[in-house]
């Protein structure tokens, strides 16, 4: 039974909302939408952030022809979800997700043939996999109707390199899909390893070092150096290591309130390559873990081109060369908004708190995408020039967009 015009736009608000606080999006990535009748539903907009979002523009679009109501443009996803109400009369909630573990495994294109018993009730008996096209295009749309089509017991869809969709009789069941079905891949991911590795049980530590292992990288590190979090100002940068801040000129690296440590080549070299008015270090576990192969990263999933760069360079930082490295390390980052450092994580760049937030999760579920589907060992990889194509709109539209409120 589809919902009334104004419930429905407040529960996509909410939807929204949720989503971020669960992790399954990051900044206006994901979309989530509600019936309205059997020819209309309501979505969320295109590129608009989600924390301050209103009813008032969430967008009315008609099912038959995507066509839409008022001068807010729907998100361009629109049509994957108008193929959801018109293969799925019952369906009256639709979220479209970038959640972690679903994804990592819609990057091997595989579909979950046999549920594990504890997920049936929800999912039933498979997750099927969508073809890959590159998001907002109308063969992407084409793809996953025709994912559902063939495959119409299954509400809960993954869409390969990009996240799922969720088609649920109410705004309850919609998340509960999305929910368990991110159970059900991370479990997916566990039995997976435990299935290669011959390991008897399974730790996220245990199965870092078997990926390093398996690329003859030794292990995790005992310790990793804090390479450091810096705001720029003007001429002038705050860097921030062990606690501790000290102000830094751009230009000579000279500290105007104290002695800088060494990490402040680095930051001096990105900020002097990048305009960005923040750079941060990530030291999860799993950064780590692919910054001590010493190999870059190439995306597999849409949304790291889009928010990173088409590419990821991974650089050394040796204190006897300083100088040297802190170059290189600028020179990676050029036209990324990230650069490996080898056994140390990564840096990242941003000129908002959102930007930062955004490319923590995504390195995080890139890296961790990166070990899982090695262990797979069915690796895809987005292709090339869509990765081009991809990051040219996010950098022209959707970062500015997202920073307009």
């Amino acid at each position: 039974m589809s919902y009334e015009i104004q419930e429905a736009k407040e529960l996509v608000v909410k939807a929204g909302k949720e989503l971020i606080e669960k992790g399954l999006i990051a900044r206006t990535w994901g979309n989530v939408s509600a019936r309205i009748s059997d020819t209309q539903f309501v979505i969320t907009p295109s590129g608009r952030a989600y924390e301050d979002l209103t009813p008032d523009e969430i967008v009315v679009v008609n099912i038959d022809d995507c066509s839409y109501d008022g001068d807010i443009k729907p998100s361009s996803e629109k049509g994957v979800h108008a193929a959801a109400y018109r293969h799925h009369p019952t369906v009256d909630f639709v979220i479209h997700t970038h959640q972690k573990a679903a994804t990592i495994v819609s990057i091997t294109g595989m579909e979950i043939r046999n549920v594990y018993d504890e997920f049936k009730p929800v999912l039933g008996d498979k997750v099927p996999c969508a073809a890959y096209a590159m998001s907002t295009t109308d063969s992407l749309r084409k793809k996953v109707e025709m994912c559902i089509m063939m495959n119409p017991n299954a509400r809960a869809i993954m869409m390969m390199h990009h996240g799922t969709v969720c088609m649920g009789d109410s705004y309850e069941h919609a998340f509960a899909l999305a929910e368990n079905l991110e159970k059900c891949c991370e479990k997916v991911i566990k039995d997976n390893y435990l299935r290669h590795s011959w390991a008897k049980t399974y730790s996220d530590d245990d199965k870092r070092n078997y990926f390093l292992n398996k690329k003859d990288a030794g292990s995790m590190p005992d310790s990793i150096q804090d390479l450091g979090c810096s705001v720029r100002n003007g001429k002038t940068f705050t860097l921030t290591v062990g606690g501790k801040s000290v102000d830094v000129d751009v230009e000579t690296g000279v500290g105007v309130n104290g002695i800088p440590p060494k990490v402040e080549k680095l930051h001096r070299a990105i900020y002097n390559t990048e305009d960005c008015t923040f750079i941060r270090h990530l030291a999860a576990p799993d950064v780590v873990a692919v910054s001590c192969t010493g190999e870059g990263i190439t995306p597999m999933i849409d949304d790291f081109a889009q928010i990173v760069g088409v590419d990821v360079k991974n650089v050394p930082w040796i204190d006897g060369d300083t100088d040297a490295c802190a170059k290189e390390a600028g020179e990676a980052i050029d036209q990324r908004n990230a650069v490996l450092i080898q056994g140390a994580g990564a840096l990242i760049t941003g000129n908002t708190e959102g930007d930062l937030q955004a490319l923590d999760i995504i390195m995080d579920k890139a890296c961790q995408a990166i070990i899982d589907v090695d262990i797979f060992n069915r690796a895809h990889y987005v292709p090339k020039l869509e990765c081009m194509l991809m990051r040219t709109v996010y950098l022209a539209k959707y970062s500015k967009k997202i920073d307009e409120k």
